[in-house]
């Protein structure tokens, strides 16, 4: 007899301890980086978390024995959406994009996202010079160089070409400006009037 007969109808196959770690990894990701947004880098606790993730603070420590090991996991997670997704996931010698394609690219998949001013958060606390200060600069040295590369090539620049990089750091320079602001405008309408502002002057840089 197989096991699908002796199993109830409709019923999911039980789940393996290491799903079951991978949820719990991830609920407490999710969570620290919505209160990274919410009561900010300094005020973030692993009681804290466990009560928002909704797991047990002995189910969280199990996964992240320390403070630093959880925002360095959440850190990971949220780069790593970053890297496969829009439009960092694509091939640059199969797609290119226009610069008005690029910045809402960057715009809709990074900067608008709520979380972006976790991550924020974090690379300020980057600049410390301290165990986690250093574990999230190796993350974002890796994360930066990929990003700028790949960003380069999608509007067709020359990855050696000094001038290109800068127009790069130039787009996010401005975007992550806008991204801060609209963390305290009380007017929802104001991103994205600056991000068409922002379109029209990068046409012509």
């Amino acid at each position: 007899m197989t096991a699908e007969a002796t199993s109830p109808a409709g019923k999911r196959p039980r789940r393996t301890q290491a799903e079951r770690s991978q949820e719990t990894r991830n609920k407490v990701c999710d969570a620290t980086l919505k209160a990274l947004v919410e009561v900010g880098y300094e005020q973030i606790s692993t009681t804290l978390i466990a009560e928002k993730a909704k797991v047990s603070r002995g189910a969280l420590t199990h996964q992240f024995p320390t403070r630093n090991d959880m925002l360095v996991s959440a850190f990971e997670m949220l780069v790593g959406e970053w890297r496969d997704g829009f439009p960092f996931g694509l091939d640059p010698d199969q797609t290119q994009l226009s610069v008005d394609e690029l910045i809402d690219a960057l715009w809709e998949n990074i900067f608008a996202d709520g979380r972006y001013i976790a991550a924020m958060e974090l690379m300020l606390a980057a600049r410390q010079d301290n165990e986690l200060g250093h574990a999230l600069r190796d993350i974002l040295v890796t994360w930066i160089r990929k990003r700028d590369r790949i960003t380069v090539r999608l509007v067709g620049g020359d990855v050696e070409d000094a001038e290109a990089e800068l127009k790069v750091q130039l787009h996010l320079s401005v975007l992550r400006g806008i991204a801060m602001h609209q963390s305290f405008d009380s007017d929802p309408q104001t991103a994205s009037k600056l991000i068409e502002l922002w379109k029209r002057v990068a046409r012509k840089v």
